[in-house]
């Protein structure tokens, strides 16, 4: 090296005292006037910003898309319970699990046409 190097004043620097994940101290020089480096919350502006922006909730999980939800699901159970208490669409409209017999389609035979042997 031709020139000398000044590393001096930076080595004298105090150090920054955050811990690092390996529980020992950063290396880094503090920043003037500072306990932590530029990277450890020294510099202006670094660190979290103020307010707690985090927490800010949106879409699915507003207070107003539950409330909405559930308006809806008991809107919906009021109309099944309705539409039950009917007495001509009490057997059309009973859920799956309700229903003893297989749906068949209106106009459908009890045997498949398809398998109808035909002896002419």
């Amino acid at each position: 090296m031709s020139h000398p190097r000044n590393t001096g004043a930076m080595r004298a620097s105090p150090r920054c005292g955050a811990r690092t994940r390996n529980g020992e101290t950063c290396r880094a020089p503090a920043l003037r006037g500072k306990a932590r480096c530029r990277m450890h919350g020294g510099a202006w502006g670094s660190g979290a910003p103020f307010g707690n922006g985090n927490a800010f909730k949106h879409g699915y999980f507003t207070g107003e898309a539950i409330e909405e939800r559930q308006f809806v699901r008991a809107v919906l159970e009021e109309a099944e319970d309705l539409l039950r208490r009917l007495p001509a669409a009490a057997e059309a409209i009973r859920s799956p699990h309700e229903r003893e017999t297989e749906y068949r389609a209106p106009g459908t035979d009890s045997s498949p046409s398809h398998l109808a042997i035909d002896n002419k």
